[in-house]
């Protein structure tokens, strides 16, 4: 392994975190191992609901009085269908949009009528030729826009619509507009944005069968000369390049729109500063606490929910709210959280997460949960809302601010110069009542590998106490991290969820002191360009620092800019229960033996009474429960014998609840 100097960051933290935020890394191209799966987008009409007014569906390639318009001339959409080359079952063939590194093997859009073909602006391609080492030397090297204009659609007779379609869309530093006309296409004097990049951002997708709506009433009502634009703009650049990849598009509808119907939005509420996301959970009442959609059981903290809802629907809606509803793994309904209501929100208005922040609930047992989020009101039940989105929220001996879906995947060739550490914040600071005062314990950490991982490489994982950092001056000299260790990677680690373990030689779990810390791995790819890359989750925009990386220069930074690629690590602790100076009751003694055991042995009680027999794993897991009457000097038989080597914990309960554990190491 050759040494790496880590350049710890300073955050000068008394946990006010967010006083000052991190610089964030200008994104540069990469991987697309997977379709990133966002926020749920918006589902087109039921058949009833609306009125199809226009629409076209490219079954008979580019309509006839249809237009391109290209800057350069040559950056030009193209027409995919049954008999073309390549045809409609191949997407872009961009050197950075398929998956992997497969180049020209993208996915096409998953529309309904995909198969009478659909078009497309393959960015990545004309960039590219579809060849990583040609990358820039393309036919038509962005910056380019690409320009595909309709006919002109008539909508005199009709006082309102609203726009839809379907969409597969991939985004390095471009945007996807649609211009509207009102004079034939003379001028353009509107234009609506398709999933800017605060809902698709940098390096991210959309899934392959996105629906894009937007009502248009107030631009085209009672218009004669209609035109529609789709603009694929490729002139925003950063540093590392132009925007590229690629936009699809099919299945376009102009529709009647809907008189009752909520959706939800970002939007900046008056009074605020910055734009807030669509839907937020908020950990602990603070908005600069990591949200912890695998939050540890010995770690919980009361969860708020909070949205901004938009009145999409022509009729004014009266007590509008946000109903969570909780819902366990057997799919039965936990409890409903409700915001206070909004009296009135009047057609084409939002009502804000000042208002729409509902009651505090915390998690009682442990569990997987579900967490919806519903757009109600008067007119719009809980049962029957079509506005309903879903998040996953895990309860249990895990502790990370992932949400268990990988949306992609990021690294040591994720970046300009590549990621050599990466750190997640961990708050720690509730001890564990089982064992030694102001303790927690830690068996180990998930890490979720991409397959592109090198079995070769290694890694360090080190755990420092976050109140050690100052911001640009890092640790103060001499301190030490409470943890470290040095893991070799073989060939089970790419593609799997990987626990690297903290353990010491007797399988007891590490002990550290309550209190918050970074949790950083150090990453050592020892083959030539090797890579080591972990998979992220993207729906939850997590504060500056719950999650920092290093580049290869020694900067820190909590994220790229205009992007999630990295967000919530798949990073997971793994919290255990004590092994050690367990805390003992006044429940009289008694005696297990033999201590060390090759399985079998015995429990002998001192005083007759009800006893509750528990022996669990290292981990915490129960492995047998027993319930006992005993006289006293009465003995049980204690058979472990289908256990393997290891410690185990032995807890014993009497009827006044007093306890006790002790271990038992078994060696066969």
């Amino acid at each position: 392994m050759t040494k790496n100097y880590l350049f710890i960051l300073g955050l000068g933290l008394s946990l006010s975190l967010n006083a000052q935020n991190l610089p964030k890394l200008e994104a540069s191209e990469d991987y697309q191992e997977i379709k990133p799966k966002l926020v749920k987008y918006q589902d087109r009409p039921e058949s009833g609901v609306s009125t199809v007014i226009w629409s076209e569906d490219f079954a008979n390639g580019i309509p006839q009085d249809w237009t391109q318009n290209g800057t350069p001339a040559l950056a030009l959409w193209e027409y995919r269908g049954p008999n073309t080359t390549p045809p409609d079952s191949v997407g872009s063939r961009g050197c950075w949009a398929g998956p992997n590194q497969s180049g020209n093997l993208g996915s096409p859009i998953s529309s309904p009528t995909r198969s009478n073909g659909f078009m497309i602006f393959d960015s990545d391609y004309l960039h590219s030729d579809g060849d990583r080492a040609t990358n820039g030397q393309g036919t038509v090297p962005a910056p380019h826009i690409g320009r595909l204009r309709t006919d002109t659609i008539d909508l005199s007779a009709h006082n309102g619509a609203e726009l839809g379609f379907y969409m597969y869309a991939r985004r390095f530093q471009s945007a996807w507009y649609v211009a509207i006309s009102t004079d034939g296409g003379a001028t353009f004097s509107d234009t609506v944005e398709a999933f800017p990049a605060n809902e698709v951002p940098v390096n991210s997708s959309t899934p392959s069968n996105a629906y894009y709506r937007t009502n248009i009433s107030s631009i085209v009502a009672n218009q004669s000369e209609v035109v529609l634009e789709f603009i694929f703009d490729g002139t925003v650049s950063n540093s590392n390049g132009s925007g590229r990849y690629y936009w699809m598009i099919d299945d376009i509808e102009l529709l009647t729109p809907p008189a009752n119907l909520l959706t939800f939005v970002r939007a900046t509420a008056p009074g605020t500063t910055g734009e807030a996301p669509a839907h937020d959970v908020i950990f602990d009442g603070d908005g600069s606490y990591p949200k912890y959609m695998h939050l540890a059981g010995k770690q919980k903290v009361p969860i708020t929910f909070d949205s901004n809802i938009y009145n999409y629907g022509t009729n004014a809606q009266t007590n509008v709210q946000l109903a969570v509803e909780v819902i366990d793994a057997n799919n039965n309904l936990v409890t409903t959280v409700l915001s206070p209501p909004v009296a009135s929100l009047n057609a084409y208005d939002t009502a804000y997460y000042t208002t729409l922040t509902t009651a505090p609930w915390t998690p009682a047992i442990d569990g997987d949960y579900r967490i919806v989020y519903k757009a109600i009101s008067d007119s719009i039940s809980q049962a029957a809302t079509p506005t309903a989105d879903t998040f996953n929220l895990f309860v249990g001996p895990k502790y990370s601010i992932d949400d268990g879906v990988a949306d992609n995947y990021f690294g040591t060739n994720t970046g300009t110069n590549g990621m050599i550490a990466i750190g997640t914040l961990f708050n720690l600071e509730d001890p564990d009542t089982a064992g030694n005062q102001g303790k927690v314990y830690l068996q180990g950490i998930e890490i979720q590998m991409s397959c592109l991982t090198d079995s070769t490489a290694d890694m360090e994982i080190a755990i420092y106490d976050s109140a050690g950092f100052a911001f640009n001056a890092g640790f103060p000299g001499g301190t030490l991290p409470k943890f470290t260790r040095v893991f070799s990677f073989d060939g089970s680690v790419p593609c799997n969820l990987v626990n690297f373990s903290f353990e010491d030689g007797q399988g007891e779990p590490l002990e550290l002191d309550a209190g918050t810390y970074y949790v950083i791995a150090s990453l050592f790819p020892n083959a030539t360009d090797g890579v080591i890359r972990f998979a992220n989750s993207a729906n939850w925009n997590q504060p500056s620092y719950a999650s920092v990386f290093q580049n290869s220069n020694g900067s820190w930074f909590s994220g790229f800019s205009n992007s999630t690629t990295f967000e919530a690590p798949h990073y997971r602790l793994i919290v255990a229960n004590p092994t050690i100076n367990l805390r003992e009751s006044d429940l009289e003694t008694f005696s297990v033996y033999p201590n060390p055991t090759s399985g079998k042995g015995f429990i002998e009680f001192d005083r007759p009474g009800q006893y509750s027999l528990k022996v669990q794993s290292i981990r915490g897991e129960l492995l047998m429960s027993q319930t006992h009457n005993l006289n006293a000097k009465e003995k049980i038989e204690l058979n472990l014998t289908h256990l393997p080597n290891g410690i185990y914990l032995i807890n014993i309960t009497d009827a006044e609840q007093n306890s006790k554990t002790v271990k038992l190491s078994i060696r066969k």
